[in-house]
């Protein structure tokens, strides 16, 4: 019995663990995280660890590992906004599954989760002069740039950025847009919605849905107004406002 308390106690010493979240989490809908449990001892294996985490009541039984070992596991979270995961516990039984020994995670690993997509019937612009609920922005006619981004093979000469090429060492070329993807600026205020999470969720999908179709996409939300753009760190930006509007 005591050397089953010795090694059941060092066991579960000297563990410590990593959570890696995907880029786009959205409520309501299933997402993927990996979590990497580390073994700080020196000369010891970890043999029978359960990892439970008690905020979305996950586990994962890692049977035998020496330095680190990783899984992967599916979270639903119910609603928008910063999520942590604090309540982290490892378990083990080992040697003799006599007795449960535990110990506490001393971290929170947070994490954004974005308005859950809603496909809803919005007034589209029909012409400049009838704007509906979404805004067109004067800029981003053909020739305009849009962004600048790395250059690709068999991009015409005629689109490289001088400016961006010196200032960066590398080379850079213009993003331009034309009559066919026209961008648009989405005004949070007037959209004709007033359950407030079903117009985010709305206003999400419409920014998806628009980007997947190469329409460059900006918002006015509160007294913050983003630029049509077509690049994923925008996009990011735009969804991580919308995640934390009160």
């Amino acid at each position: 019995m005591l050397l089953a308390g010795v090694f059941g106690k060092r066991n579960i010493e000297a563990l410590d663990m990593e959570v890696t979240f995907p880029e786009e989490i959205y409520a309501n809908r299933s997402a993927f995280i990996k979590i990497k449990i580390i073994n700080r001892k020196k000369f010891f294996p970890a043999f029978l660890i359960k990892v439970l985490i008690k905020d979305f009541n996950l586990s994962c039984l890692f049977p035998y590992f020496e330095r680190e070992a990783s899984a992967i596991l599916k979270i639903k979270p119910e609603k928008r906004g910063f999520q942590n995961l604090k309540e982290i516990y490892i378990i083990s039984v080992f040697p003799f599954n006599f007795f449960i020994r535990w110990k506490r995670i001393n971290k929170t690993f947070s994490f954004i989760v974005f308005p859950e997509p809603k496909k809803c019937a919005f007034s589209f612009y029909q012409n400049k002069k009838n704007k509906g609920e979404i805004l067109i922005d004067k800029l981003g006619w053909e020739g305009d740039i849009l962004s600048i981004k790395d250059y690709t093979e068999g991009t015409p000469v005629k689109y490289i950025h001088w400016k961006a090429t010196a200032k960066t060492d590398k080379l850079k070329v213009k993003e331009l847009s034309d009559h066919t993807t026209q961008p648009i600026i989405i005004d949070f205020e007037k959209i004709s919605i007033l359950e407030k999470e079903l117009k985010l969720s709305c206003i999400t999908y419409l920014i998806l849905e628009m980007m997947k179709k190469g329409i460059p996409v900006g918002l006015k939300i509160k007294e913050k107004i983003y630029k049509p753009n077509l690049s994923y760190k925008h996009k990011i930006t735009l969804l991580t406002e919308l995640a934390l509007y009160e």
